[in-house]
C-alpha cells in the first residue's frame, strides 16, 4: 500500500511517499507565479493552477490513500481540481484535509502519520 502525504500551497508542494522500502520525497514548485498581482491567488483567477494541480496530480499516479496538507486554500483547491478531473481517480483517495502552516519536513512527516493511524484505527473493519 502506497499513502502520499502532500503538503500544499500556492507557490510549491511537498510530496512524500510512504513506502514499506522508506520515503520518497518530491519537490515540485509552481512555474511562472506572478508576484505583481494584487489579488490574492485563487484558481479561478490564476491561470498557472490548473498547469500546477496537473503536474501534482501526474505525480500522484499509484497512490492508494492520499492525505493533503497545507496552508490556506490552495489544498481545497487542488482537492477541488482532483473531482472535477478525475485525475486516475484521485479524488477518491483523500483520507482528508488538513490545515498545516509552513513547517519542516519532519513536522509534515509527523502530521501525515497520525493522521494515516487515526484514519486506520476509525476505518479498519472489526
Amino acid at each position: 500500500m502506497k499513502n502520499v502525504i502532500v503538503w500544499l500551497d500556492s507557490k510549491e508542494a511537498f510530496v512524500f511517499a510512504l513506502k514499506t522500502t522508506g520515503t520518497e520525497k518530491l519537490h515540485l514548485k509552481k512555474e511562472s507565479i506572478n508576484h505583481h498581482r494584487r489579488h490574492k491567488k485563487d484558481i479561478h483567477v490564476d491561470s498557472n493552477a490548473e498547469h500546477y494541480y496537473h503536474e501534482l496530480a501526474l505525480r500522484l499516479n499509484g497512490t492508494d490513500r492520499l492525505l493533503l496538507l497545507g496552508p490556506g486554500l490552495s489544498k481545497t483547491h487542488f482537492k477541488n481540481y482532483l473531482e472535477t478531473h478525475d485525475a486516475n481517480g484521485l479524488a477518491k483517495k483523500i483520507i482528508a484535509v488538513v490545515s498545516l502552516e509552513h513547517v519542516t519536513e519532519n513536522q509534515i512527516l509527523a502530521a501525515g502519520h497520525k493522521c494515516f493511524k487515526e484514519y486506520d484505527l476509525f476505518h479498519d473493519s472489526i
